[in-house]
């Protein structure tokens, strides 16, 4: 994991850095030289020895998995943007990730409390039920394929990789490939599994989020594999409610687990605080027939819709000269509050929370704003001024669709938020609202975070970040959430407002580093800002 390779692959995708290796593989931070922005490239590398034939049936099983991944639509799965063959190996180009896995942030700080995972829970749920409508198994639900980022979304990730790692390995090997202790027990005694082992491998990774260690604890592979198959559960003993749920979903027999949407239901309910019964076992359902033994893809979008509304997706940290890795988040913490207690604070001095949009009010047609907005031009050179002294009025185009402006010391961005993989624009208002909601149950207070900002001369520096928080009226309905300086001075660096006019959710974030301005001064910026825009696509949407 030492030094640059600037490899060029498909003429496109420029390799950086090395961010993580296994045994199959390296991700890359790279270069997407077409749309200026970083990625997350894959390299799965294939055992040397195979001969052409399995080789290239291995490389055609990669493909037409990691197709299959790209077409599953979710924001808790994680985005694959392209798959080239390159030096006879297959290479994935997925989003960038900024935050660690569930398994890192649990073994570097402590057990999550039962409402955090429960909310994990929920999302990788919602994943996984979106998946099996198109015919995949994961086969591979583990702590460290759950990735957390800075913004509290959970993100399922080895789509497709799986299966591969189980043929190529297992033609050299015989064995099963996997952590053991997460590896449902039909599994392990040779079956091929479908859902319901997805389910025991989530219920096993939502039991080490709150315990701090596996349901099966062991010392050796061998040793888990005979406890899975042979003992109980360990007694959970952090869990609270969560505990009677977890071990349901571990039942030793398929047929014993509650269903996927029981499941969701339940997590849902704990999520928000609120009592939650045990799911009794699925009815009996028709036979699961996995994508990979169709001979075309499954219908996309035809199947049954996730039991829960869409988790926002993160944004991709592509502010000019910002490169936030993987490993930036290494000392992630475990949370120490839940979001219900983080809403008693005020984001601006005698804020107050709006009162909540009821949504069956809202349209379920597309809104006003369904092609994309110019958003440098929603604030005026004046009005920049007053933020950020000699700016350059006409701003820096994102390729999120979003605008930046920067000078030292200070910086403002503007982003336009959509579900995963979905367009910010054209969505209804109904659409909308559920996804600022999404949104603000998914920002939750995080651990260290690293992040520079080369435009506005930060150098990379640690940082924490906050909750939601309420803030005063912006569009049809907003709330903020800080980034705090964390290792020297303890300042407020970032605020940001996420709001909503009509059918589109804007993220607006003022930054001031070094102590250019105190807290209330930049939450009032971002707040202002907030407020501007909102008037000018007001203004954009009654003029027609």
């Amino acid at each position: 994991m030492n030094g640059i390779d600037t490899r060029l692959l498909a003429g496109r995708y420029r390799l950086l850095n090395p961010l993580a290796e296994g045994g199959m593989g390296t991700v890359w931070l790279a270069a997407d030289e077409m749309l200026g922005r970083d990625v997350a490239v894959k390299e799965v590398r294939l055992p040397p020895d195979l001969d052409p034939a399995r080789r290239q049936e291995l490389c055609d099983a990669a493909l037409r998995e990691a197709n299959l991944a790209a077409r599953i639509k979710h924001p808790s799965i994680v985005t694959v943007h392209d798959v080239i063959v390159e030096q006879d190996r297959p290479w994935l180009v997925m989003e960038l990730l900024s935050g660690a896995s569930l398994e890192q942030t649990v073994r570097d700080g402590r057990p999550l409390p039962v409402r955090q995972a429960a909310r994990i829970g929920v999302s990788v749920a919602g994943a996984l039920i979106a998946a099996h409508a198109a015919g995949v198994v994961h086969r591979d639900v583990k702590p460290g394929n759950v990735f957390l980022t800075r913004t509290g979304r959970a993100v399922l990730t080895d789509f497709g990789i799986a299966v591969v790692e189980d043929e190529a390995t297992a033609a050299q090997t015989g064995r099963l490939v996997g952590s053991p202790n997460y590896i449902a027990p039909e599994r392990l005694r040779g079956e091929r599994g479908g859902p319901a082992s997805d389910l025991w491998s989530l219920g096993a990774t939502l039991y080490f989020a709150v315990e701090g260690l596996p349901p099966h604890p062991a010392d050796t592979p061998v040793s888990a594999i005979s406890r899975v198959l042979t003992e109980p559960p360990r007694p959970p003993e952090r869990a609270g409610a969560l505990g009677p749920l977890l071990l349901g979903m571990l039942a030793s027999r398929p047929e014993d687990r509650p269903s996927f949407d029981a499941v969701a239901q339940a997590l849902r309910e704990l999520a928000a605080g609120r009592p939650a019964a045990v799911p009794p076992g699925p009815s009996p359902t028709p036979p699961f027939s996995p994508a990979s033994e169709r001979d075309a893809f499954p219908r996309h979008g035809k199947g049954p819709e996730p039991a829960q509304a869409p988790v926002p997706a993160a944004r991709v940290t592509d502010r000019p000269g910002v490169r936030v890795a993987l490993w930036a988040a290494a000392e992630v913490a475990a949370i120490a509050a839940v979001i219900g207690a983080t809403m008693g604070v005020t984001h601006l001095t005698g804020a107050s929370a709006a009162a909540p949009v009821e949504p069956a009010r809202l349209s379920g047609k597309p809104g006003a704003f369904a092609v994309p907005v110019d958003l440098c031009k929603q604030i005026t050179a004046a009005d920049l001024r007053e933020l950020l002294p000699a700016v350059n009025a006409k701003g820096v185009p994102l390729n999120t669709g979003g605008c930046a402006w920067a000078v030292p010391g200070v910086g403002l961005r503007i982003d336009p938020l959509g579900n995963g993989q979905a367009k910010p624009w054209g969505k209804s208002p109904r659409e909308a609202h559920e996804l600022l909601v999404n949104q603000r149950n998914g920002t939750v207070p995080t651990g260290t975070i690293l992040w520079s900002w080369s435009e506005i001369k930060a150098a990379p520096r640690s940082t924490r970040t906050t909750g939601p928080l309420p803030v005063k009226p912006v569009g049809d309905e907003a709330f903020g959430y800080d980034y705090y300086e964390n290792r020297k001075t303890g300042r407020l660096e970032q605020s940001h407002v996420v709001f909503r006019v009509d059918n589109l959710v804007l993220d607006v974030g003022y930054t001031v580093v070094d102590g250019g301005k105190d807290a209330p001064a930049i939450q009032a910026g971002a707040h202002t800002a907030a407020a501007w825009i909102a008037n000018a696509l007001n203004k954009q949407k009654a003029s027609g």
